[in-house]
């Protein structure tokens, strides 16, 4: 369903962020939505995400500026002194916003990230003291599943990690499949095919501009990867959610970065620079 204001009393027309209704993901995942306009643009999906289990987990923090809302919404979904995870797909303000505010109030929760995202953190003045370290390899054992990590196709941090829920198969995939969408809606499928397409490249060649010159067979194996995997459900940082699979979307960034190369020159690359200054 497409969120209204009727339907939803937060939401208002001017360009601020707004905190939608939280609403179910696969089997048991909860999404803590929000939705950020981006004049000219349309906007943009900034979501977070909750699994109540064995030993619960909350993945990124959402936003600052939604920092009173999303705790609102997020402490109707689960007592924080129960939290025992916080898994931070990478150190973007969207993503770690309300983070030293969650962790007052977890006194349980520990921080999941590299070494990298850690130093991120160390760096912006946030407590490192409760981060638990995921080497290479290693899993994170929730009681009755674990969550792989997995390196998305494509970021905007080097610190990024996804990752796959064994029971569940569900796939986070951090900010990759994020979309510029003219409105707020709850799931994938009640997108056009063309908006979402059009919506997809657009934020991918914002967020991510080296897939223009990216290595194309390499990112074709990377997004081959994903359809092995074969998640029943895909969560993304910026994107409603997606049920039955990964392939549509697999399939719309093939097309848009592995089929050719880009048709726009970016003015920054070290041979346009070059030769500018030749000129």
């Amino acid at each position: 369903m497409v969120f209204t204001e009727n339907e939803n009393p937060a939401m208002s027309n001017d360009n601020n962020p707004t905190m939608l209704q939280t609403l179910g993901a696969g089997s048991d995942w909860h999404v803590l939505p929000a939705f950020l306009p981006l004049p000219g643009m349309g906007g943009l999906a900034v979501n977070a995400f909750l699994h109540k289990g064995h030993e619960p987990v909350l993945v990124d923090t959402g936003l600052a500026a939604l920092g009173d809302a999303f705790l609102e919404a997020l402490e109707a979904e689960i007592d924080l002194t129960d939290l025992r995870w916080i898994w931070l797909s990478h150190t973007d303000a969207d993503h770690i916003g309300n983070l030293a505010r969650i962790l007052e109030r977890a006194p349980k929760a520990r921080v999941v990230t590299s070494f990298l995202g850690m130093g991120k953190m160390g760096l912006l003045g946030l407590d490192v003291s409760r981060v638990h370290l995921l080497e290479p390899g290693a899993r994170l054992t929730l009681g009755d599943r674990e969550l792989v990590p997995l390196r998305p196709p494509y970021y905007d941090a080097p610190e990024t990690l996804g990752f796959l829920d064994t029971r569940s198969r569900t796939l986070f995939a951090a900010d990759s499949f994020g979309a510029l969408l003219p409105q707020p809606v709850e799931s994938v499928r009640e997108i056009a095919p063309p908006t979402l397409r059009e919506g997809l490249v657009a934020w991918s060649a914002i967020d991510a501009p080296w897939l223009a010159t990216a290595d194309r067979a390499a990112l074709g194996r990377a997004l081959h990867g994903l359809e092995r995997l074969a998640p029943t459900t895909v969560l993304s940082g910026h994107l409603p959610v997606a049920e039955g699979g990964v392939e549509e979307l697999t399939a719309m960034v093939h097309a848009a970065w592995c089929s050719g190369p880009g048709s726009e020159v970016d003015p920054h690359t070290i041979e346009a620079v070059a030769e500018a200054l030749a000129a």
